[in-house]
C-alpha cells in the first residue's frame, strides 16, 4: 500500500534533516530519535489493534507491507508488544 505523497515527502525530509542532525548536533538527533520511537510504538500498537479489530488476512497485510505472511505476523506482534 503506498503512502500518500505527502506523508512520502514528510518522511524524506525528517529523515534529512536528522541525518544533517547526526554531525551538527548528535544529543538534539538522539532526542529526535527517541520521540520518533514513542510515536511510532503508540502508532504501531494502534494500527495493529485496528488491522486486527477489521480482521484483516494476513495475505492482504503482508502485501500491503510488503512482506510475506509470515514476516507480516512477525511485524504485527512486534509493534502489539511495543518493539
Amino acid at each position: 500500500m503506498p503512502l500518500s505523497g505527502e506523508l512520502d515527502d514528510l518522511l524524506e525530509q525528517l529523515a534529512n534533516q536528522l541525518d544533517a542532525l547526526t554531525t551538527e548536533a548528535p544529543l538534539a538527533a538522539l532526542k529526535a530519535v527517541a520521540a520518533l520511537e514513542r510515536i511510532t510504538g503508540r502508532v504501531g500498537r494502534e494500527a495493529t489493534l485496528a488491522a486486527e479489530a477489521d480482521e484483516m488476512f494476513w495475505e492482504v497485510i503482508g502485501k500491503a507491507l510488503g512482506l510475506t505472511e509470515k514476516d507480516a505476523r512477525l511485524r504485527l506482534t512486534h509493534c502489539s508488544l511495543g518493539r
